[in-house]
């Protein structure tokens, strides 16, 4: 057995290891070549030595990959992030997929990192499939899935939980406005609330409400649509031409998923059952608009988790944050 740097030329067999291996008995999504090396080799944070691959008799029987941001701070102010490990499913339980984890937490320390976190902040981030449903994919893990061959792999090698996301999901085939939001909706409007579209000449407020909401993520969201040339329609609460909430753009992604960029609504203006307006009312645009699932994450504590539920979503996958410092 042998430890060998990961070459472009190897990405067939490493392509044939995760689907033959890991797709099969995980949430995760296959691979194509094309899709692996859009993934991997073309990603501006892909470091070559922090792919590796185990090879036996001169087949590849394990991959592993790990990465990092530093984010323009001193490397040690920011993880490492182990992206993924591979073993072929004949050489399972041999101490494989430790010895690659050992290796790349080695690459991590090289490069400065004193600790590893695993979650979506990592710039390599995994696609994975919604078990149960015909192929609904979300564009990213959140975490590492819990109970799972991976995360016990990580639990028997230091890692501790660093906090819960909770993934939900809705099929948008069987979801229906129903009458209770449409009586919220129009209780609200006779107090001035509306839900509406966003249209520059009637509507302003969106600094101030994301000043309000202190999330600078969001403000980037709503900015980079609203300066296309053609941007997505945006879902607004608004009272006298004032932003007061928002989510979408209402934008169906190519694998049938509503896309959602956040949800907010301004403190001054919580408490009138606003947020879950808008959010069933995204479901509706997203249906209308030929999506056929919404996908979502968010920690197992956040308030907005109501919203969720209440619009008819199930969690349908716990992910863990996983650390270990590194000595």
């Amino acid at each position: 057995m042998e430890i060998k740097k990961f070459e472009p030329s190897m990405i067939e067999a490493v392509v044939a290891l995760w689907n033959e291996s890991v797709a099969p008995n995980s949430i995760y999504s296959p691979f194509t070549k094309a899709s692996f090396q859009s993934k991997f080799l073309d990603n501006p944070f892909y470091d070559p030595d922090g792919s590796l691959v185990v090879t036996e008799k001169g087949k590849i029987i394990g991959f592993g990959n790990a990465t990092y941001n530093h984010q323009g701070k001193e490397p040690s102010q920011t993880p490492g992030y182990i992206t993924c490990i591979a073993v072929d499913k004949d050489h399972w339980r041999r101490g494989i997929g430790s010895l690659i984890l050992r290796e790349l937490e080695r690459f991590l320390k090289d490069k400065g990192k004193t600790y590893v976190r695993n979650l979506f902040f990592n710039p390599i981030n995994l696609e994975w499939l919604v078990p149960g449903t015909k192929n609904h994919e979300h564009p990213g893990a959140p975490a590492v899935p819990f109970n799972t061959p991976y995360y016990f792999l990580l639990m028997a090698n230091g890692y501790n939980v660093n906090g819960q996301q909770d993934a939900y999901h809705l099929d948008l085939s069987r979801f229906q406005l129903h009458d209770d939001v449409k009586k919220k909706m129009e209780e609200n409007e006779k107090n001035g609330f509306t839900i509406t579209f966003y249209d520059s000449s009637l509507h302003h407020g969106f600094d101030e409400l994301f000043d309000g909401l202190q999330n600078e993520g969001w403000r980037n969201v709503v900015k980079n649509n609203l300066a296309k040339d053609h941007p997505d329609p945006i879902l607004i609460a608004q009272k006298d031409g004032e932003i007061l909430g928002w989510t979408g753009p209402v934008f169906t992604q190519p694998s049938g998923r509503g896309y959602l960029g956040g949800i907010g609504v301004h403190p001054k203006a919580q408490g009138h059952g606003l947020g879950k307006s808008l959010f069933c009312m995204l479901c509706q645009k997203s249906k209308e608009n030929n999506a056929t699932f919404m996908t979502l994450f968010t920690g197992s504590d956040n308030k907005a988790r109501e919203i969720y539920l209440y619009a008819g979503m199930k969690i349908v996958q716990s992910f863990v944050a996983l650390r270990k410092e590194l000595k």
